[in-house]
């Protein structure tokens, strides 16, 4: 995994090497990338990186594919549930970036590529999900096992930043990956944060919802969903 940093802006190279990672268009790629960037940072300055990452790699996307990448959900939250492998409800394009805080709750986080599985059994996305575009799971993930990466190191104490490719569509080729969480220990009082920043590949020029406001008070809130 990526070694810690501090650093808290993007070179253009980086920003290149996190596109091809994520935004890719074969399974030789990972369809993730992850960081840990210490502890030297304060809760602000993160969602401010993750906001910073984002329009760099919707300068990419319009430089490369003529089009944009919009907010479609941002927040943060308390979660200290443990998850199934999947994918969360959104836009068939759709890229996911989870900020976790330092927190005193051990967790474990892991990725599973679907879409190289699928590519190696000959499968096709339709099939694969029983021809449901609504349904972003599947009941057995013991054929993932060989495709199932651990974020590791994944130190509790630590800001920590996870992209991945959200996206599915069966009109299209698309090159997802599932994620999971595995909470290892609920600790009465102690709070798991969690940034949460839904992006979407859209047209040039569609209007985001989200106004610089809006993310700004992204960057400074101080409140918990819960």
């Amino acid at each position: 995994m990526n070694h810690i940093t501090n650093q808290t802006t993007f070179t253009s190279q980086q920003l290149h090497d996190i596109y091809e990672a994520v935004f890719r268009e074969s399974t030789s790629q990972p369809g993730f990338y992850f960081q840990d960037f210490g502890n030297d940072i304060d809760s602000p300055t993160f969602r401010k990186v993750m906001v910073e990452l984002k329009q760099g790699l919707s300068n990419i996307c319009e430089l490369r594919l003529n089009r944009q990448l919009n907010y479609q959900g941002i927040g943060r939250f308390n979660h200290q549930n443990s998850s199934r492998f999947h994918r969360d409800s959104a836009h068939i394009h759709s890229f996911l970036m989870l900020g976790y805080e330092p927190t005193q709750v051990d967790s474990k986080v892991y990725v599973a590529d679907y879409t190289k599985y699928i590519e190696h059994q000959n499968i096709s996305l339709e099939t694969y999900f029983d021809g449901s575009q609504d349904l972003n799971s599947i009941h057995d993930d013991q054929p993932l096992l060989p495709y199932i990466t651990e974020l590791a190191p994944f130190p509790k104490d630590h800001y920590r930043l996870l992209l991945v490719n959200n996206s599915k569509s069966f009109a299209e080729k698309t090159f997802g990956v599932f994620h999971r969480g595995e909470v290892l220990q609920v600790i009465e009082g102690e709070d798991r944060l969690l940034n949460y920043v839904m992006l979407q590949l859209c047209e040039k020029g569609v209007a985001d919802q989200y106004d610089s406001s809006a993310i700004q008070d992204f960057i400074d809130t101080t409140q918990v969903n819960r």
